[in-house]
């Protein structure tokens, strides 16, 4: 299994801009497993709601950690943007 995961530059300090999993995953929730085995510390970060996650361009909004992750997918975390 293979699964590119891209980090905005305000994670980068943990993983560099990208990683590719290459364990076996099935969801998001071990997805984030795997990346906090890999960038200690990513696991906390992404818990802030401040990031939101998206896979193959498509945003994820409910049951984020339960979503599928196929091999070959590519995910993006994207931090929100406020504004008024």
């Amino acid at each position: 299994m293979s699964v590119t995961v891209n980090f905005p530059a305000s994670l980068s300090h943990l993983a560099g801009q990208s990683v590719i999993v290459r364990e076996s995953v099935s969801n998001v929730g071990q997805l984030i497993q795997a990346l906090e085995r890999l960038a200690p510390g990513m696991a906390k970060e992404l818990d802030d709601p401040l990031y939101n996650i998206a896979i193959n361009e498509e945003l994820l909004l409910h049951s984020v950690d339960s979503r599928p992750v196929n091999d070959g997918d590519v995910v993006e975390i994207i931090p929100s943007i406020a504004g008024g």
